[in-house]
C-alpha cells in the first residue's frame, strides 16, 4: 500500500477525476454533480488516511529512516493528498450549504 505508484497514483487519478467532474459541472446544469465531487473528495481523504495508517503501522516495526529508504520517498509527503482531500471536502460542504441556503431563500 505504500508503494509510491499506489500511494500517490490513486490520489493523482482522483484529482484528475475531480477536475474533470468540476469542469463538466461548470458546463452543465446537472444538480447532482456537486454531490459526485463531494464523494470523490471524500474517497481521496479516506484513501490518504488509510495510507498514512499503513505507514504508521510499518513505523512500529521499523524506524522512519528504514521505511523511507524502503519505499523511496519521505513519509511527510503522504500528508499532501490528505490535506488536499480535506480542503476539497470543506469546499464542497460550503458549496452545499450555500446551495441549500439559496434554495430555502428562493422557495419562501
Amino acid at each position: 500500500m505504500l508503494n509510491s505508484f499506489f500511494a500517490f497514483g490513486v490520489p493523482i487519478f482522483l484529482l484528475i477525476l475531480y477536475i474533470g467532474f468540476a469542469i463538466f459541472r461548470k458546463n452543465s446544469q446537472i444538480p447532482y454533480l456537486e454531490f459526485a465531487l463531494f464523494i470523490i473528495a471524500s474517497f481521496l481523504t479516506v484513501f490518504s488516511f488509510q495510507v498514512i495508517q499503513q505507514a504508521l503501522t510499518e513505523l512500529q516495526a521499523a524506524s522512519q529512516k528504514v521505511v523511507e529508504q524502503t519505499y523511496g520517498y519521505p513519509l511527510y509527503l503522504l500528508a499532501i493528498p490528505l490535506a488536499l482531500g480535506l480542503l476539497l471536502i470543506i469546499l464542497n460542504a460550503y458549496r452545499g450549504y450555500r446551495h441549500i441556503k439559496d434554495f430555502r431563500l428562493n422557495t419562501k
